[in-house]
């Protein structure tokens, strides 16, 4: 048998006293940090032990509020974390915790500031009648693993109650601070926490299988309220985000463009916005589509740029229109002289390429000082305004 490993050393021992002194099995809870390589790779990975850090805090305080002082709480291998309650409790109990859980982690933390971290929970049963340390490996293992049909149950319930909302965030032009347009996204309006950021649903969506029509109804929804929007935002340009998914079925241009169609918005309004990332897992397949998409009207964004490893090998064969400088370079902008470095050359590049550069995540009047040195035509983040919903959008353009 092998050995217990340090990180199980210390849950190991709370659950063996928990046995022993109520005579009954525990419940436990396992957290998993999704997409933790899109940090270390755009932000560093100081700033990735900064997000696992502050998730760390952030679990002690829920466990020690929800569960009780004595609570414990250890980082697993990689991005996980177990949560082992003060005292026993049922899988009912705890999976009842699940969403409250989701919420405590859902706010904006340092290193991610965009909050789109995904986040993956799991309740799970140790027994008195099986070694610990294995039933929290095999536990710990089985996070990893997809539970499509529970995920599928949650997003397909979203999605019919109406609960997937859109939230828009505002896009200003670097010279003039003209409202320029917005970036759709997506939200969960979940009927008992209120308002939740997109992690869960699309961890959920990704793991069933159910991207393409969690797509698909986001597109929907935006597509009605712009067409309901008064002429005040008749000249916002929209984003919309598109997945791997989305560009892997070849019906998905085609069925775009008449959803276009039949809610009466301009194609030549909208952007398409998608990762690198989602590009490189069927790049024959992504031209297609997105040629298609371009000769509708429509503009491609690439998101996150500078977070990829083939940046100009897509650049060189894909139609592109706009670059979406990742919030990791543009965040210390104020005084980093290497992050000044790689956003000149990004922009160079894109002039050179006769592409737009829009900034993510501008939080201070520094950086945005930068953006107009270095040449950047277009910014968005929260130094002027979050994501809000698109009613709120007309006081915002006055």
């Amino acid at each position: 048998m092998n050995r217990v490993p340090d990180s199980l050393s210390g849950s190991v021992r709370t659950l063996e006293s928990l046995h022993d002194r109520h005579d009954a099995d525990a419940g436990v809870m396992l957290v998993q940090v999704d997409q933790m390589a899109r940090i270390n790779n755009s932000a560093g990975t100081a700033a990735g032990d900064a997000v696992l850090d502050e998730i760390g805090r952030r679990l002690e305080s829920f466990a020690g509020d929800e569960f009780g002082h004595g609570s414990c709480v250890e980082r697993l291998d990689g991005p996980r974390f177990l949560i082992v309650p003060a005292v026993p409790l049922s899988l009912g109990a705890l999976r009842a915790q699940e969403r409250a859980l989701h919420v405590a982690l859902a706010e904006p933390m340092v290193g991610d500031p965009n909050g789109r971290l995904s986040i993956r929970i799991a309740a799970a049963l140790v027994t008195r009648d099986e070694p610990i340390a294995e039933q929290l490996r095999a536990a710990s293992d089985q996070l990893s693993r997809p539970a499509s049909a529970r995920d599928g149950a949650m997003v397909m319930s979203a999605l019919s109650r109406g609960e997937v909302v859109l939230h828009y965030q505002p896009q200003y032009d670097v010279a003039t601070g003209t409202m320029t347009g917005v970036e759709a996204l997506l939200r969960w309006q979940h009927p008992e926490l209120g308002l939740l950021g997109a992690g869960p649903l699309v961890t959920a969506a990704r793991a069933a299988r159910l991207e393409r029509e969690l797509t698909e109804h986001a597109h929907r929804v935006a597509l009605a309220e712009i067409a309901a929007w008064p002429k005040a935002l008749a000249g916002l340009r929209v984003s919309l985000n598109i997945t791997a998914a989305d560009l892997g079925d070849p019906e998905f241009a085609d069925r775009f463009a008449m959803m276009a169609k039949q809610a009466g918005v301009d194609p030549d309004r909208l952007t398409l916005e998608l990762t690198e990332q989602a590009m490189l897992s069927e790049p024959a397949n992504a031209a297609a589509q997105l040629a298609q998409i371009r000769a509708l009207g429509s503009a491609i964004a690439i998101d996150d740029f500078g977070t990829g490893y083939s940046s100009l090998s897509l650049l060189a064969r894909l139609p592109i229109d706009y670059l979406k400088i990742d919030s990791g370079f543009t965040r210390s902008l104020d005084g980093s002289d290497r992050d000044r470095i790689v956003v000149r050359a990004i922009v160079d590049l894109a002039r050179a390429l006769g592409l737009l550069v829009v900034a993510e995540g501008i939080e201070k009047e520094a950086q945005l000082a930068r953006l107009k040195e270095l040449g950047v035509a277009t910014w968005q983040g929260f130094l002027k305004s979050g994501p809000v919903p698109g009613d709120e959008l007309p006081e915002l353009m006055e």
